[in-house]
Order: structure tokens, then sequence, then C-alpha cells
């Protein structure tokens, strides 16, 4: 049976955390990776699934989900400053009119 390899992008879903936390596991060398084509970096999901059983689990308490609701909110300004921008004008506006 041949060996399944995932990309970095998809073994750090797969182990549920960041790429970035990945990457850092990899050059510590607590994850094997193999070379593809001499290029392209993939790691086993056999190995991944040895080193998914040794990973703690992150607690799902009230905090992250605080967490998460930040994010949401600065997400929900950062994508609709514009219109948030053009409502205050045009209530300052209508302000200034019907005085």
């Amino acid at each position: 049976m041949m060996k399944k390899f995932l990309t970095v992008r998809e073994a750090a879903g797969y182990l549920g955390i960041s790429e970035d936390e990945l990457e850092v596991m990899v050059e510590k060398d607590k994850i094997p990776t193999y070379k593809i084509g001499g290029v392209y970096t993939r790691l086993s999901l056999d190995d991944l699934n040895i080193y998914r059983r040794k990973i703690p689990r992150r607690p799902s308490g009230q905090e992250s989900g605080r967490h998460f609701i930040a994010d949401d909110i600065k997400d929900f300004f950062y994508f609709n400053d514009f219109y948030i921008l053009s409502c205050i004008v045009i209530i300052i506006i209508l302000y200034f009119i019907f005085k």
C-alpha cells in the first residue's frame, strides 16, 4: 500500500494547528518530512497520526470563545469600515441639514 503524503497546509489542518506552528515543529525535527522530487516538502500521514496522539488537546473553554468573538468583531470592522464611515458622514450631514 502506498503511503499518503500531505502538504504543510493539509498537515496543519489535519493536526488542528497553524502552519507556522507546524513549521516550527518540523524545524525542531519533531515530525519527519520528505522531499518529493527534491523540492516539495511533504509529511507522511502515518507520522502525523503518531504525533497527533502526543499533542495536548486545546481547551474549549470560554477563554478561547472570547478570542474568536474578538476576532469576529475585528474582522467585521475591518471589512465594513467604508460602510460604517459612510453612515456616520451621512448622519452628520443630515443633522446639519435638519438642524
